[in-house]
């Protein structure tokens, strides 16, 4: 039990995000010291054997299975005390098919117009058990339930980062739980009253309630306060002067239809008030979410323990038994058969002894191998017997080599039976405790936070809740409002799914690898995969088929050499154009030569001259005109036909890469 107080609205800090306070009632709305201490007594008085058998079941999980009265007869008789620990082999085989038979919780709206918001509250949902270190505190809360019949969840508001209050969750474990005896449901619904009671340090009370310190200390002076009847595992003092201890009473009871709680010490009442807890129909429930292993006749929680200590105290016995048999070496002879008894009883505990015995007198050694496999059969027979109850070897996966995969599902179908009631339990349980949450969770959390996904890769990594935005009308509203979803929490039925896709794809394969070689999306959508695999492997197949079909590598090849083709044709142009160029040019030059020399007068030559320059620049214009076309065709060519050649080189790549994928998924 956490030692802190009860936090309520009035103990919460005023700010942003802060729920209403909750009216405390008042002093007559509460039952006084006196009648809650009753109850705790009916309770200690009346469960007085079970508090033994989960102190005893403790015990023997741990491997403490003698008593000293046993320990002292087998010490007596020189016979060992051999532990064969098979009952903590069993519950944490329990334990962990529990985590293989592992159920997320998933939010499911009750309107259509909540069906975008159940996505929204099954990641808020399992954003505070992610916070809460779930995965491990259930585990250990499975196994409490298993050993002491009794375990659970206490919750606990505490002051947040964002101005509202953040929900914790601690483990309440069976030792200092007490209830109402009458109750005699598994997840003690018909309790009346409930609660857990722990020995504190003083200081540590008087740091927790500095104002009621001197009370405390006043109880402490006198020691009174304690009932004359005396408990065997655990005391009933409240104080304890010696070690300065107090016993500190978390106790939560129903009053007028609502579950109300009060913090004291012995006859110091410390604090008390309504429960803040509402569920979806507006009633109160109590900080405690518990649940047992199993319910007796009389009322009485259990776990596995009861079932498993007569075959574990019969191997025990019976292994240390055998030993002693092994052990004992015992000689049957007439008086004066040997000289000396004692030289005969060392040689014959000798390995390779020798005994001389006088003639005519009769020496014998009894076989004891008779007596020594009887114990072996018997043992073995109490190993069968704990070894077939719950989580037998075929459900773990030992010892199935050589049988069948029908044989072997319905040899783990009897060993899941077998703990039927247990795990119904313990996942009514979880039910509870994830409804519990969505209720906290929509009553206190008010304020603007981020919500972080991290186990699903096809939704997106954060949401944000309770964010203040604008509606269609430009009004200020709040959107992701979690106080306003409207939504059912259950548990994903993992286990089933899987056991229909097992079925699925034991069809599958009847059809043949062809059949997975033409349709591989389905046999990946049937899969036992998981989605975070599934989902990359079917967007490759996807992309796959909607890419344009592979080119012909014969007609990639005769496309190739055509641009070749054309490419050395137009380097061909280009050089035939370069010599007619020169051609022209000698020709000008020799003209204007020429002319010059028939010109009569300087100013005719000039003149001649001058014309004829303007008709070789208008030619050279020409021709650079030309030749600069000429080389743009040629880049544009060359980079067409460079183009054309890489993709058929990715199409020879695709085309190999699909050859390959069909004699992988063989």
């Amino acid at each position: 039990m956490q030692t802190l107080p009860v936090p309520t609205q009035q103990a919460m800090p005023a700010g942003r995000g802060s729920a209403p306070a909750i009216d405390q009632g008042k002093d007559e709305d509460y039952y006084d010291i006196t009648r809650l201490r009753r109850q705790w007594n009916d309770w200690a008085s009346a469960k007085d054997a079970e508090g033994r058998e989960m102190v005893e079941s403790r015990h023997y999980y741990h491997g403490d299975q003698w008593t000293e009265t046993e320990i002292a007869a087998l010490r007596r008789r020189k016979q060992p005390v051999v532990t064969s620990n098979r009952i903590v082999r069993k519950i944490d085989a329990v334990v962990g098919l529990v985590e293989r038979l592992r159920q997320d919780p998933k939010a499911y709206a009750r309107t259509p117009k909540h069906d975008e918001g159940a996505e929204l509250a099954t990641a808020t949902l399992r954003f505070v058990l992610d916070n809460n270190d779930w995965k491990s505190k259930s585990s250990r809360i499975a196994r409490a339930g298993g050993i002491d019949g009794i375990s659970g969840i206490e919750y606990d508001l505490v002051p947040g980062d964002e101005g509202d209050p953040s929900l914790e969750m601690h483990i309440a474990y069976g030792d200092g739980f007490f209830y109402d005896p009458r109750s005699v449901d598994e997840g003690f619904t018909d309790a009346r009253y409930l609660g857990i009671a722990k020995w504190v340090d003083l200081e540590q009370a008087k740091e927790m309630f500095p104002k009621k310190a001197d009370e405390i200390d006043g109880l402490m002076e006198s020691g009174a306060d304690q009932t004359a009847v005396v408990e065997t595992d655990r005391s009933r003092n409240w104080i304890n002067t010696n070690e300065k201890k107090v016993r500190l009473a978390d106790h939560w009871y129903i009053l007028g239809g609502k579950w109300r709680w009060c913090m004291y010490i012995g006859t110091v009442m410390l604090k008390q008030g309504i429960s803040p807890f509402i569920d979806e129909k507006g009633k109160t429930f109590p900080r405690y979410r518990m649940y047992s292993a199993s319910v007796d006749h009389d009322g009485d929680r259990y776990g596995f323990v009861r079932n498993l200590k007569s075959p574990q105290d019969e191997v025990n016995h019976r292994r240390s038994k055998a030993l002693h048999i092994l052990n004992t070496k015992q000689i049957i002879l007439e008086k004066g058969a040997v000289d000396d008894i004692e030289v005969t009883r060392r040689e014959r505990a000798r390995p390779d002894g020798i005994i001389e015995k006088n003639p005519g007198m009769e020496l014998e050694f009894p076989d004891a191998t008779v007596d020594f496999k009887g114990q072996l059969e018997m043992l073995q027979e109490a190993k069968n017997e704990i070894e077939n109850f719950g989580p037998n070897p075929a459900l773990i996966g030992q010892g199935l080599e050589d049988s069948s995969g029908r044989a072997i599902q319905l040899l783990q179908q009897a060993g899941i039976a077998e703990l039927g009631p247990y795990l119904s339990a313990y996942k009514n349980w979880k039910l509870r405790v994830y409804r519990d949450i969505w209720n906290i969770i929509q009553r206190y959390w008010t304020a603007e936070r981020w919500i972080r996904v991290t186990d699903d890769r096809n939704v997106a990594q954060f949401f944000q809740i309770n964010k203040q935005g604008l509606d269609e009308y430009g009004r200020p509203a709040i959107v992701n409002a979690i106080g306003s979803l409207d939504v059912d929490i259950i548990i994903d039925e993992g286990p089933d799914a899987v056991n229909m896709q097992g079925d699925s794809m034991m069809v599958l394969q009847s059809l043949g690898p062809q059949f997975a070689a033409q349709f591989p999306d389905v046999v990946l959508e049937l899969s036992p995969l998981p989605n975070s695999v599934k989902k990359p492997m079917l967007d490759k197949i996807k992309a796959k088929q909607e890419a344009p079909p592979p080119v012909d590598p014969k007609v990639a090849a005769q496309g190739q050499l055509k641009q070749m083709e054309l490419a050395a044709d137009a380097q061909a142009t280009v050089a035939d154009n370069s010599l007619e160029w020169r051609k022209a040019q000698l020709q000008a030059l020799t003209q204007i030569e020429v002319a010059r020399i028939g010109a009569k007068t300087d100013q005719d030559s000039a003149s001649l001259a001058a014309r004829l320059e303007a008709v070789l620049g208008f030619a050279q214009m020409n021709h650079e005109h030309a030749q600069n076309a000429q080389d743009r065709a040629h880049e544009a060519i060359q980079n067409d036909a460079e183009r054309r050649q890489t993709e058929v080189l990715a199409a020879r790549q695709q085309a190999s890469e699909a050859a390959q994928q069909p004699q992988a998924a063989e």
